[in-house]
C-alpha cells in the first residue's frame, strides 16, 4: 500500500500525454501495485508549506494521515509508505532574494520533518486527547483550525502564566522516538522548555519558522533517547519566552513506530530556462536558481539523516540533470523523464534497510487499507450519470442546498470535457448554481476535499429549455477538462438561486457504493443515492466538504453527469 502527496509530477497529466506516463505511475507499475492499493493525494501547484487541506501541502496530509488514537502496544506503523515530492512550487511561488529564501528554507525543513515524522507515527495524541495531556490554565484551545492542524484545534498559550502541559508516556511505551507538535510562527512565536520525570531536557523555538509570506506551518521536537523505563512517566512542555504579541501552539504528539515504513522524499529538480521562467516571482539568473535548488536539496539530505534508513532521496535532479529532452515544457517531465524519475524512486527504495528486531514484513508491509478492484466501462464522447436504481420524478432544487452523488473511476485513463444535468421544464429564467467534484481518496464513503469548482469564476445559469442536456461549456471560462486517477468521488451541484419554474431530472437510490442504508434509528432501508444538506449558503463551493450523516442520504438526487472525452 503505498500513498503520494506532492505537486503536479504526481498529479493530473503532469507532462505526460496521459497519467499514466506520470513517474509515479510508472514506478507503481515497476512495484506491480494495483491502482486500489496506491492512494494519490497530489495536488498540481501544490506547496509544502502552504496550509489549506485544499491546496495539497502539509494540511492535507495531516488531517488525512489517518494514523491511529485509541491503541496500545504494540506500536506498529499503519497506513503504507508514502512519496512526497515538493519544493518546486515552494521555490518558485514565493519569489526570491537572500531573506525570503532563507526563510524557506528554514519553514520548508521545518514542515517536512512534521511530515515525515508523523507518517512514521503508530500512535497519535491530539491536543483535545482525553488521556496523556494535562494543561495548565495558560493553555486555552482554539477552535477552528483544521487547515493547519492534525484535528480540528489547538491548544494556545498568550502569556506565560500557567502556560504548560503535561505529556505522560504510557505504560507499555518501548522507547519509541516521541515527537511533540507545534504551530510553526513568524515573529510571534515563543520558546518552549522541556523537563518531566522522563529527563527530557532543553528549548525548543517555534518562532521565525515562518516568515510574512506565510500564515500557519508545522514544526516537531523529536525525543530520539528515551527507552522502555521511562514507561509512565511524563515529559513536561512549559512556555517560558513568548514574542511580542506572540504566542505557542501545541497541536499533538505521537510515538513514531520502531518498525518505521518506507517514505522516498524527492529532492527538487533543476529547470532549464524555459521551465524557471513559468514561475514569475522568482527572481535572479538562471544560475542563482540553480544555486537555491542545489541549496535546498542540501537541506533535505541533512532532513533525511536525522531518521533511520526507511527514509531515503529519490534523486529527481540527478535523473533529470536539466536535459530539456527531459522535459515536456522545461518544468514538468515527459514520458522518458517520468522514467527516470521512476527509476531514482526504485534507487531509493532499494537503500532501505529494516531497523527493528521485528522483522522484514513490519517496515515494508505494515497494516494499511488496501482494497479490491471495482471495475467501471465507459465509452468515449458518452455522457454517464452516477450509479442509481432508477429515474426519480423530476423536479426543482431547494435554494442554497448542496447535493453530492458517488463517482467511480476505475480506468487509468479517463478525462472529462462537461459536467451536465438534464433539464425537463423549461421556462423565461433558468436556475442559477455552482458545481464542482471532490474526492474521498480515503473511500471514506463521504465527500472530502474539493478537486475542482467548475464555477470557481462565478455561478452557472442553466439554460431554460426543456428536454436538453444544460452543460458546462466546451472551452474558457467555467469548463472542464480535467483527468482522475481511479477511485471514489463526488459529483456536487448546489442550487443558488430559483427564480422560475425550471425543473431538472432526479435520481432514486439505493446506490451500489459507499451509502449509508439502513436508518439508525429504525432499522429501515434508506434508499438515497446521494447526500444533501440544507443552509449551504450562495458562495463558492467549501474546500473541504461539511460533515454529513446517514441523516443527509436522499432519493430524489439531481442528475448531475459527466462526459467523457
Amino acid at each position: 500500500m503505498w500513498n503520494t502527496a506532492g505537486h503536479s509530477y504526481l498529479a493530473f497529466t503532469g507532462g505526460s500525454v496521459d497519467q499514466t506516463g506520470r513517474f509515479d505511475a510508472i514506478f507503481r507499475a515497476m512495484l506491480d501495485i494495483e491502482y486500489t492499493n496506491w492512494r494519490n493525494r497530489a495536488v498540481s501547484g501544490a506547496q509544502l508549506i502552504l496550509q489549506g487541506r485544499k491546496l495539497g501541502g502539509f494540511g492535507r496530509l495531516f488531517q488525512e494521515c489517518g494514523k491511529n488514537t485509541g491503541r496500545g502496544a504494540p506500536y506498529t506503523a499503519d497506513g503504507g509508505a508514502l512519496l512526497m515530492c515538493y519544493g518546486i512550487n515552494d521555490l518558485g511561488g514565493n519569489g526570491t532574494g537572500p531573506s525570503t529564501f532563507a526563510a524557506l528554507r528554514t519553514n520548508f525543513i521545518h514542515t517536512m520533518r512534521a511530515c515525515i515524522s508523523l507518517w512514521r507515527a503508530a500512535r497519535v495524541w491530539d491536543n483535545t486527547a482525553a488521556s496523556g495531556i494535562a494543561y495548565g490554565a495558560g493553555f486555552t484551545q482554539v477552535n477552528g483550525t483544521s487547515e493547519w492542524s492534525l484535528g480540528n484545534s489547538t491548544h494556545t498559550a498568550t502569556a506565560l502564566t500557567n502556560a504548560n502541559l503535561t505529556i505522560t508516556l504510557p505504560a507499555d511505551y518501548a522507547g519509541e522516538v516521541v515527537a511533540v507538535c507545534f504551530d510553526g510562527q513568524s515573529t510571534n512565536g515563543g520558546t518552549v522548555t522541556f523537563g518531566g520525570t522522563a529527563g527530557v531536557t532543553g528549548t525548543f523555538s517555534v518562532s521565525n519558522i515562518n516568515n510574512v509570506l506565510f500564515n500557519h506551518s508545522k514544526c516537531v521536537r523529536r525525543i530520539t533517547n528515551l527507552t522502555s523505563a521511562n514507561a509512565g512517566q511524563t515529559i513536561t512542555v512549559t512556555v517560558t519566552a513568548l514574542d511580542a504579541g506572540g504566542s505557542v501552539s501545541f497541536d499533538a504528539w505521537w510515538l513514531e513506530a520502531k518498525a518505521a515504513p518506507p517514505i522516498i522524499v524527492c529532492n527538487v529538480a533543476r529547470l532549464t530556462a524555459t521551465g524557471y521562467a513559468i514561475y514569475s516571482n522568482w527572481t535572479g539568473s538562471e544560475a542563482a536558481k540553480d544555486q537555491e535548488v542545489l541549496d535546498l536539496n542540501s537541506d533535505i539530505v541533512a532532513l533525511a539523516a536525522e531518521f533511520d534508513a526507511m527514509v531515503q532521496i529519490a534523486d529527481l535532479d540527478g535523473a533529470i540533470n536539466k536535459n530539456a529532452a527531459y522535459l515536456w515544457d522545461g518544468l514538468h517531465p515527459n514520458e522518458l523523464g517520468a522514467a527516470r524519475c521512476a527509476d531514482a524512486c526504485m534507487t531509493a527504495l532499494r537503500r532501505m534497510t529494516p531497523t527493528t528486531e521485528y522483522g522484514i514484513a513490519a517496515n515494508f508491509n505494515p497494516p494499511s487499507p488496501r482494497q479490491g478492484a471495482v471495475i467501471r466501462n465507459r465509452i468515449t464522447g458518452i455522457w454517464y450519470a452516477p450509479e442509481h436504481t432508477s429515474q426519480g420524478t423530476a423536479g426543482v432544487m431547494t435554494v442554497q442546498t448542496q447535493y453530492w452523488l458517488p463517482w467511480i473511476i476505475s480506468q487509468g485513463r479517463e478525462r472529462y470535457i462537461q459536467i451536465g444535468i438534464p433539464v425537463t421544464t423549461g421556462g423565461t429564467t433558468g436556475d442559477t448554481i455552482r458545481w464542482g467534484i471532490y474526492d474521498d481518496v480515503g473511500w471514506l464513503g463521504y465527500p472530502q476535499t474539493l478537486v475542482t469548482e467548475v464555477t470557481s469564476g462565478g455561478v452557472f445559469t442553466i439554460p431554460p429549455t426543456a428536454g436538453v442536456i444544460a452543460a458546462s461549456p466546451t472551452g474558457g471560462a467555467g469548463s472542464l477538462n480535467i483527468t482522475l486517477d481511479p477511485g471514489l468521488y463526488w459529483l456536487s451541484i448546489k442550487c443558488i438561486t430559483h427564480p422560475g419554474t425550471q425543473a431538472v431530472a432526479k435520481l432514486n437510490g439505493p446506490s451500489a457504493f459507499q451509502l449509508p442504508n439502513v436508518n439508525q434509528t429504525t432499522g429501515l432501508v434508506l434508499l438515497g443515492c446521494g447526500y444533501q444538506l440544507a443552509s449551504q449558503g450562495t458562495g463558492a463551493l467549501a474546500d473541504v466538504a461539511p460533515a454529513l450523516t446517514p441523516a443527509n442520504v436522499a432519493n430524489g438526487m439531481p442528475a448531475l453527469m459527466l462526459k467523457l472525452f
